[in-house]
């Protein structure tokens, strides 16, 4: 009996030993790709398109103008005042080139290795408030769980996925039955990844009615300020 407990006691601690290792290697390929990313940053101008149900805007940003971003099509001064406001939000809220592998996803928890092949490892993990921008998504961010795809030469994110297991309520009278938002990443001019598409799918239900939204965010035409 001795021998059958200690037994198992030793694969516990092995399995425990291993699991360790395996996040010790994750965190460190994680950190590597944030490190050099944030070495690597400098400001660019770009192309900003967003396309909703009700919005198909197409922006510049420039860091050397102010405003920063812009609205070319439609002209802001067109927009009815709801949506006006909301281009307003989103144009004080944007900082620039939003980085894969940024500062805020160095915050993440649990990273666990789902799979990999010769060139890239891909990890699910658990988002946190430190780990996703704006307070009011961030006191969701335990409903969420995440997954990233990472190259192993040069280590930079390719990939982010963010999607909510089960339904939640995150307001009375208001229900979210599923969250699934892809961000692909392509190369800037320094050689990091950048968020080029973002593709957010939402549906749920507000005061007893449906909704259902569908967006995609795009930047492009990179160029130094």
């Amino acid at each position: 009996m001795f021998r059958i407990a200690r037994a198992a006691a030793f694969a516990a601690v092995a399995l425990f030993a291993a699991r360790a290792a395996a996040q010790s290697a994750d965190a460190g390929l994680l950190a590597q790709a944030v490190a050099t990313t944030q070495n690597a940053k400098i400001d660019y101008a770009f192309d900003f398109d967003l396309d909703t149900s009700k919005q198909n805007w197409r922006a510049r940003f420039d860091p050397d103008m102010s405003p920063k971003l812009r609205l070319l099509a439609p002209r802001r001064e067109d927009l009815p005042g709801d949506a006006r406001q909301a281009f307003d939000r989103m144009a004080s809220a944007m900082e620039g080139v939003s980085w894969c592998a940024s500062e805020t996803i160095a915050h993440v928890g649990n990273v666990q290795l789902l799979s990999e092949n010769a060139e890239s490892a891909t990890y699910a993990f658990q988002p946190t408030p430190e780990s996703i921008r704006g307070e009011q998504a961030g006191r969701f961010a335990a409903r969420l769980r995440g997954e990233m795809t990472i190259t192993k030469i040069a280590p930079d994110i390719t990939r982010v996925r963010l999607y909510a297991p089960e339904a939640f309520d995150p307001f009375p009278l208001v229900r979210v039955d599923h969250v699934n938002i892809v961000i692909t990443c392509a190369t800037a001019p320094n050689g990091r990844r950048y968020g080029a598409q973002t593709v957010t799918d939402l549906r749920g239900s507000a005061l007893g009615q449906r909704f259902n939204e569908h967006s995609v965010q795009r930047t492009r035409n990179l160029t130094a300020s």
